[in-house]
């Protein structure tokens, strides 16, 4: 098994339904693990087409956070979750977004979701 982690991207997102988060873009943190369980301990020929590129992980959730507004942390977590998922080779995904220094006594609130195949 192998599992690959994204930690804590940060990017700026139109998200929210209070109107001031309908007007500016707000700080988010996205996290991914995702998991392989075919995948051999060591790739063969050490070359990045033997494995899942972080890279492609990483993009997806900055195409789903450039897509346009989204409401609810829940579904942005759950779109990035779909589109991991469906990557070939992965096996689960568990996908966090924070949302930090939302409210003024506490770091943020975060969403997790996940998923299996």
């Amino acid at each position: 098994m192998r599992r690959i982690f994204l930690d804590r991207l940060r990017v700026q997102a139109s998200i929210g339904i209070l109107p001031h988060e309908l007007e500016s873009k707000q700080p988010l943190l996205i996290s991914a693990e995702v998991r392989m369980n075919d995948a051999p301990l060591v790739p063969a020929h050490d070359e990045v087409r033997e494995v899942l590129d972080y890279r492609r992980v990483r993009q997806i959730a900055l195409d789903e956070v450039n897509a346009g507004h989204i409401n609810m942390l829940e579904s942005l977590a759950g779109r990035i979750a779909q589109h991991v998922l469906a990557l070939p080779g992965v096996s689960a995904v568990v996908v966090r977004v924070d949302k930090p220094n939302i409210f003024p006594d506490c770091d943020g609130v975060a969403v997790e979701v996940s998923g299996q195949r």
